[in-house]
C-alpha cells in the first residue's frame, strides 16, 4: 500500500510540474493577435473625351509588428483593363505608425512586367498618410513612386481628403516611351460622406500630367465611387 501510494503522489507531482512547465512555455511564447483590415474604392470617371472606370485596393492580415500586405489598382476603358498592378508585400513595424515594406509587384497591363519593391509606408507629423516605394524591374531599371494624402475633417461623416501622387523613373527608356525624372503626376481632392465607417460614396476632382511621356498627356477628370472598408 505504501509503495502504490508513493507511486500515485509521485504521479501527481509530476503531473503538477508539468501542467506548470506547460503553462508558463505557453504563456511566454503566446502566438501574437491576428488583425486584418481592407480598403476598397471604385469609381467612374469622366474626361473631356472619355470615360474611365478605375479600381484601387490595399490591405494587410498579421500582427500589430509582422503584416502581409498587399496593394492593386487599374482602370478600364471602353471595357477593356489598360492599366493593372498588384503588390505582396512583407510590412513590418520600424517606428511608431510607420512599416517598412519589402515584396514583389506585377503590372498587367499595358505590358507585363516584374518588380522588386522596397519602401516605407505610414503617418507623417500632422496625420499625412505618406507611401513610398522604389521598384527594381527586370530588366535592372530602377522606378519610384511618392504618395501622400491627408483626412481633412469637416465634420464626423463629411471628409476632405487632398492627395498628390508621382512616378519617377531613374532613366529614359524608349520601350515605355518615358523621360527620366517625374513622368507622371496626379493631384486632386476627394470627398466623401461616410454614412457608415465601412461605406462611404465619394466624388472627385483630379489633375492627371505625363511630362516625362512621349505624348505628354494632360487632362483634368471628375470621379464618382464608392470607398469600402473591411
Amino acid at each position: 500500500m505504501n509503495l502504490k501510494f508513493c507511486k500515485m503522489r509521485a504521479a501527481h507531482i509530476a503531473l503538477g510540474v508539468f501542467a506548470f512547465v506547460y503553462s508558463y512555455v505557453a504563456t511566454a511564447h503566446e502566438m501574437p493577435e491576428i488583425f486584418s483590415a481592407t480598403r476598397i474604392e471604385a469609381d467612374v470617371g469622366r474626361t473631356d473625351d472619355r470615360t474611365l472606370q478605375s479600381w484601387r485596393a490595399d490591405g494587410w492580415i498579421g500582427s500589430d509588428y509582422d503584416r502581409l500586405a498587399w496593394k492593386t489598382e487599374g482602370d478600364v476603358e471602353k471595357g477593356d483593363i489598360t492599366d493593372a498592378e498588384a503588390q505582396l508585400l512583407y510590412s513590418h513595424y520600424v517606428a511608431p505608425f510607420w512599416d517598412f515594406q519589402t515584396g514583389l509587384r506585377h503590372d498587367f497591363e499595358p505590358i507585363s512586367h516584374n518588380y522588386f519593391v522596397i519602401g516605407m509606408r505610414g503617418l507623417a507629423p500632422y496625420g499625412f498618410d505618406v507611401d513610398v516605394a522604389a521598384f527594381v524591374r527586370e530588366d535592372g531599371k530602377l522606378f519610384a513612386r511618392t504618395r501622400g494624402e491627408y483626412d481633412l475633417l469637416i465634420t464626423n461623416r463629411f471628409i476632405l481628403r487632398p492627395y498628390l501622387f508621382g512616378d519617377w523613373a531613374a532613366t529614359g527608356s524608349e520601350n515605355d516611351e518615358i523621360k527620366g525624372g517625374l513622368y507622371s503626376l496626379e493631384a486632386g481632392i476627394n470627398a466623401r460622406y461616410e454614412f457608415a465607417r465601412s461605406f462611404a460614396p465619394y466624388i472627385e476632382v483630379a489633375r492627371v500630367e505625363h511630362p516625362g511621356s512621349a505624348s505628354s498627356e494632360s487632362y483634368t477628370i471628375g470621379r464618382l465611387g464608392v470607398r469600402l472598408l473591411f
